[in-house]
């Protein structure tokens, strides 16, 4: 099994290997050479350094030497007495995560077993944090081209383009990739095509997001027509024997309609009623799922432009909704905006929709409360147990946080494109699109140029 492991790693550790070479130059305690000369006829296992040296539960450690071997079954890795787990070993190079609970102390290889063992120990300390950590957790390469997108396990497989992301009653992650439109899903540590979307039968194209029913039996897809499709929204039902939705069963429940003409990027749920919601990029109409006419309707509805007339071209990424179902959320990326507003579950009217954070059509990212912040192309959102909103702002390569009371901070990203893991901090993304908290309480983001999903969680 170790074997197989080595072998579905290899092309990771020579990623690695490129990156650690320029973290070397800033570290100054391991300032070495990381392949060392080794003498005639010398065989005896010798360390130079590692990479992090820092981080937490999952942190991907990269060990230098010479003499390793290739042979997982020979190697163990331990961070502060700790076992990590051994991912790769190519000779001279060791790949290991650091897991739960390990804390600080030293690094130590151990090659061999039994008595013929060689203990290592790197001269610098490992320093574990319980502060949370962003790790890459699909898709360890940046691809050139999207004809390098493939299938595999999760640090195997290559992604291109993803944008919103769901989980499903199951805790299948479900990964919406722009530009080749389709759909991959993370299952069993596996990624797979789920909905190619030249294979709809031309009901959509341009998938852009998904919402679940409450029961989660059935899935509701939105497509921008601007990508062709027959559809402004589709479904699927759950198929009990294959744990998955049904591809076979993709239907319209509202099909392209002339006079929005295309831009219908979003689907929302509430999560009490169950009512779907979407609003139309032309008109920033809001429209509801009429179950008799099996269709969605206008509301009459608009949510307002700067000047509080109707809004046009908005854009909307996602409708997010508070637990209680009364106050709802809506990222406008074209405009640069979260709009809030309150709604009536007795009569199913919204009130009071206005903008909450951010100025219309204003770019940048400043931290402040409501109108005093500003947020460059936000998208999909997510909350956290105590209200919190987290936000992708794709431009600023940022994931905000925005408290009840509407104060924006950056919450992880530094403002500057990369692809750097590590603490909050430290942390860079390159247009994050797509945010949700996983059923394992982490955060979730799609990281749109890197091609990658990342993960964020506390130890």
């Amino acid at each position: 099994m170790k074997t197989l492991i080595h072998h579905l790693k290899r092309f990771s550790i020579y990623t690695l290997l490129l990156g650690a070479v320029g973290f070397a130059g800033c570290e100054d305690e391991n300032r070495q050479d990381m392949t060392p000369e080794i003498g005639e006829g010398e065989v005896t296992p010798k360390i130079t350094m590692y990479t992090p040296t820092t981080g937490g539960k999952s942190t991907s450690l990269t060990l230098y030497g010479t003499h390793f071997g290739t042979d997982l079954d020979n190697i163990r890795v331990t961070v502060n007495g700790v076992d990590a787990e051994v991912t790769g070993a190519l000779g001279n190079i060791i790949t290991a995560n650091v897991q739960r609970g390990s804390g600080s102390g030293p690094v130590k290889i151990y090659i061999g077993q039994g008595e013929n063992i060689q203990e290592l120990t790197y001269k610098t300390e490992f320093e574990y944090s319980q502060s949370p950590i962003v790790s890459s957790y699909i898709g360890s390469y940046v691809p050139a081209a999207k004809t390098e997108k493939k299938e595999g396990s999760l640090m195997e497989a290559v992604l291109w383009k993803p944008g919103s992301i769901a989980f499903d009653k199951e805790g299948t992650l479900y990964i919406v990739e722009d530009d080749d439109r389709d759909i991959r899903i993370a299952k069993d540590n596996q990624i797979a095509t789920f909905l190619r979307g030249d294979a709809t039968g031309g009901v959509a194209f341009r998938m852009m997001n998904i919402a679940f029913s409450l029961d989660g039996n059935t899935l509701f897809l939105s497509n921008d027509a601007n990508g062709s499709g027959s559809a402004h929204i589709a479904t699927m039902s759950w198929s009990n024997d294959a744990h998955q939705y049904d591809t076979g069963s993709l239907a319209a429940i509202w099909s392209i309609t002339p006079s929005l003409g295309n831009g219908v990027t979003n689907v929302g749920v509430h999560p009490v009623t169950g009512e779907v919601f979407s609003v139309a990029h032309g008109n920033a109409m809001i429209y509801k799922y009429d179950p008799e006419q099996n269709t969605m309707v206008a509301t009459g509805q608009q949510l307002p432009d700067a000047d509080g007339k109707n809004a046009s071209k908005v854009k909307i990424r996602c409708i997010l909704f508070d637990k209680a179902g009364t106050t709802v959320y809506m990222s406008s990326q074209e405009r640069d905006v979260i709009y809030k507003g309150d709604y009536d579950m007795v009569t199913g009217l919204f009130s009071n929709l206005h903008i909450w954070i951010g100025q219309y059509g204003k770019t940048d990212f400043v931290e402040g409360q409501g109108n005093d912040a500003r947020l460059e192309e936000p998208c999909q959102m997510d909350l956290d147990e105590e209200g919190n909103i987290y936000v992708a702002v794709r431009k600023k390569h940022r994931i905000a946080k925005i408290t009840p009371d509407g104060v924006v901070t950056s919450y992880t990203g530094t403002g500057t494109s990369g692809t750097t893991d590590g603490p909050l901090d430290k942390a860079q993304f390159n247009h994050p699109e797509g945010v949700q908290f996983g059923p394992d309480g982490a955060l979730y983001v799609s990281d749109y140029w890197n091609h990658k999903i990342r993960k964020i969680e506390k130890d």
